[in-house]
């Protein structure tokens, strides 16, 4: 397909977030997210608390000004995320409108989720597209409200760190129920949001072993019942614990409980007699799985407690240690077996965070297995990224890569939208890999990371993630003294506070793209620089200082007889030269465009629609005609949605040119919603079009 030019070009279709009113806590059927996670399959217990909490949710039920908040509170590996989980599971069909979920992370080695990372999370999957998010936390977390104001939801925030954490994700519906689990007591939100704390203690002997039942088998377990009480006692009564060494068990219908006891023994008495009773029960249980993994599913799971983002798939645990796909998929079956895993479904998996540290801890002191196991996965999000290359047109001459451990397979995509779905999945990890890049003092290999993340951020914005990337790019390419490098970065930086309405930024950064493009002689990125510090002109108004740079840009691009950059430039100087009703000259320019970038399609389309709205206001409509009607059908078939709206805008000018106010009523109705899904400024000015009609 055609591609978008930089920094323009949208290509999903806007969701628009549905608003309804308040409804009554009854079952209905579902019309929202369902994204809680399954409840554990053998979860024990916990009948007092539930009851409380559904009493606690009783009397909460006459306060519709804000959400119920329960806060479950309890150390690590205690059962907090399993009580959460099987509750929300049990009232998901009073929630039609959504169930949100979102681990936060609070005690995670790889650091919290990010407050803006979560309500675009939760956005999206309300049906807010990429595209209409804005960019600064606050304008986020006020969509947020917006758009859950009348719908009940139910709302799981896992692992919180803080009250801090909390705050902005709390659904502005009064009927909304919010659950949140956390290490710490977060007292600001029980004073301030009246948040109910559930506080867990330790299993009992009596639960521990009914848990134990459970995943082992009663009569297994009556028939060592001495033994199963002193697994019992050296786990603690911790759920994950036993939960570990169930695992183990299960996998293995022949082991005695005696040995699993007597080894269970001893190496809770290797630890170190500082660690707390708790902390040594969870140490023992995992080092009790770990010790008797083979060599090689020990060598990953200590790789993967590497890994840089929050889940991770076959691919890059295959790269982890250079294995085949089909050799890592066993042995991540065999982890999650035995309850060092967690299998989160579609090929996807995780880490508790306790697993996590413990998996990390086994690296510790051996730096150089370290940086290859880091640098191996690293460099396979960069090999695959790489293959979406072709989902736009490169803004940048190719700068290579000299990969130190290239990737035996590469996943192939078959169709751009395959793609794209992969860019989208992989969006945290591909963020992760270029700080962890960063950290690890890769310049080279961050800088490719994130100018790998060019297609998805061009197609879907993602602007918070946008400008995040391309900042950490510029430090990157800038500590790897690769001028051209740091040039782009700045562009793209440039392009991502311009999307959000920050132009002084934006100037800087295009202003400091053109200074080091000059340095290092890359006159192609040096017609970025200037093309945006054009757009930001034009955007602001500045239409003088527009065509002023938009004609320097067409300057440059001749100079280096770069065909597909004058077709561009001229679009740019045709459009504001039309705006200052310099008509004939507009013309010129957006006809020489149409013709110079004859083959590339959707920029052609682009050069029409300018066309025609140029024709119309000169009144020859057949001629505006003419250039809309393929350029509609281009747009429609590349699945640039704010390319369409801009066309059916066009046809209503053309029908008001007419006469025809209720044709022109049609397009401008259609064009709309597109505007507002997308998060526009374009949507302003047709709902007073509208509004004159």
């Amino acid at each position: 397909m055609g591609s978008p030019m930089p920094g323009d070009g949208e290509v999903s279709a806007p969701v628009l977030p549905r608003q309804r009113s308040a409804a009554p806590l009854t079952r209905q059927v579902s019309s929202g997210p369902r994204q809680l996670p399954p409840a554990p399959a053998h979860f024990t217990n916990r009948s007092a608390e539930l009851t409380r909490l559904e009493n606690l949710l009783a009397q909460d039920g006459a306060d519709a000004d804000r959400p119920s908040v329960h806060l479950i509170s309890g150390q690590g590996g205690i059962g907090k995320t399993a009580l959460a989980t099987a509750w929300g599971r049990r009232l998901g069909d009073r929630f039609p409108d959504g169930q949100l979920w979102a681990d936060l992370g609070g005690f995670s080695t790889n650091g919290p989720l990010s407050p803006g990372e979560a309500l675009g999370r939760f956005l999206r999957a309300l049906g807010v597209p990429p595209e209409g998010l804005p960019a600064d936390v606050e304008e986020l977390a006020a969509l947020y409200r917006s758009t859950t104001a009348d719908r009940p939801l139910l709302v799981l925030l896992d692992n919180a760190g803080s009250t801090e954490q909390v705050l902005p994700l709390l659904p502005a519906c009064g009927q909304s129920l919010v659950i949140v689990t956390s290490r710490r007591r977060l007292g600001r939100l029980q004073t301030e949001h009246r948040a109910k704390l559930i506080e867990l203690a330790p299993f009992g002997s009596a639960h521990s072993a009914e848990l134990l039942d459970r995943a082992v088998g009663a009569e297994r377990v009556g028939a060592e019942a001495g033994h199963a009480r002193d697994i019992v006692d050296l786990c603690g009564g911790l759920p994950i614990a036993l939960t570990t060494i169930s695992a183990k068990l299960a996998g293995r219908p022949k082991m005695s409980l005696e040995k699993i006891a007597t080894e269970l023994g001893k190496e809770y008495r290797r630890l170190a007699t500082l660690s707390t009773k708790e902390a040594q029960s969870v140490e023992a249980s995992f080092n009790l799985s770990y010790d008797e993994l083979p060599s090689d599913a020990a060598a990953l799971y200590a790789a993967l407690g590497l890994h840089p983002g929050p889940d991770f798939g076959v691919g890059v645990a295959a790269a982890s240690i250079g294995i085949r796909p089909e050799v890592a998929d066993d042995l991540l079956d065999q982890l999650v077996d035995v309850g060092l895993l967690i299998d989160r479904g579609d090929d996807r998996y995780t880490f508790h965070d306790l697993a996590r540290l413990h998996a990390k801890e086994k690296t510790a002191g051996n730096e150089h297995d370290r940086e290859i196991a880091v640098r191996r996965m690293l460099e396979w999000y960069l090999y695959t990224a790489s293959a979406t290359a072709s989902l736009t047109t490169p803004d940048q001459d190719e700068i290579p890569y000299d990969y130190e451990y290239r990737p035996a397979t590469r996943i192939r995509f078959e169709s751009s939208e395959e793609a794209l779905a992969w860019l989208e999945l992989e969006r945290e990890n591909l963020i992760a890999a270029v700080k962890a890049a960063l950290d690890a003092q890769l310049p080279e290999l961050g800088w490719q990371l994130a100018a790998a993340m060019w297609p998805l951020f061009l197609l879907r914005k993602h602007y918070p993630d946008f400008l995040r990337v391309s900042e950490m790019g510029v430090q990157c390419a800038r500590a790897w003294g690769h001028s051209s490098a740091e040039a782009l970065m700045h562009n793209r930086s440039g392009a991502a506070c311009r999307g959000t309405g920050r132009y002084d930024d934006a100037v800087r950064h295009y202003l400091a793209g053109r200074d080091a493009a000059r340095a290092g002689g890359d006159h192609v990125v040096e017609i970025r620089s200037v093309e945006g510090l054009g757009l930001v002109a034009l955007q602001q108004g500045r239409l003088d200082e527009a065509i002023e740079w938009f004609t320097e840009d067409r300057s440059l691009s001749e100079r280096q007889d770069r065909r597909h950059d004058i077709g561009l430039a001229l679009i740019n100087l045709g459009a504001t030269r039309a705006r200052t009703g310099q008509v004939e000259a507009a013309i010129a320019d957006l006809t020489r465009a149409r013709d110079v970038l004859d083959g590339d399609d959707y920029n052609v389309a682009r050069a029409r629609i300018e066309l025609a709205r140029v024709l119309t206001a000169t009144g020859d409509l057949a001629g505006a005609r003419a250039e809309l009607e393929p350029a509609r059908a281009t747009m429609e078939a590349s699945g640039s949605r704010f390319e369409v709206a801009r066309a059916l805008s066009a046809f209503g000018e053309i029908a008001e040119a007419e006469g025809e106010p209720e044709e022109a009523r049609r397009h401008y109705d259609r064009a709309l919603p597109i505007f507002v899904g997308l998060g526009r400024p374009e949507a302003d000015a047709l709902r007073t079009r509208l509004e004159q009609l």
